[in-house]
């Protein structure tokens, strides 16, 4: 998965692993790009089948310091590549395991 990744994208998506598994690959993708566009959170929500409380308290988890400003706001390059680390931690996701060709 890390082929391509910047050392940044690359932490945002160990960032990631390290969350609890409440969401998955594909909802944590459908977070990010749709709290990006300026989609609501209540449609987001509906989206994904949770509660406006859970979107905001994942989004809250995903923002971490080296991708946010000071005062926790997402930068823009941080905006970049969150963007870039959910999607390649979703594609990995729907890769099958390496083991199992072994």
């Amino acid at each position: 998965m890390s082929g391509g990744l910047t050392s940044i994208q690359r932490m945002v998506v160990g960032h990631l692993d390290s969350l609890e598994p409440a969401f998955g690959p594909k909802a944590d993708v459908t977070i990010v790009e749709e709290l990006c566009r300026g989609t609501s959170i209540a449609a987001i929500a509906k989206q994904i089948g949770c509660t406006a409380d859970d979107v905001v308290s994942r989004w809250q988890q995903i923002l971490f310091p080296a991708i946010t400003t000071d005062h926790g706001a997402l930068t823009i390059d941080g905006r970049r590549d969150l963007i870039i680390a959910v999607r390649a931690r979703e594609q990995q996701s729907m890769q099958p395991s390496q083991e199992a060709s072994l």
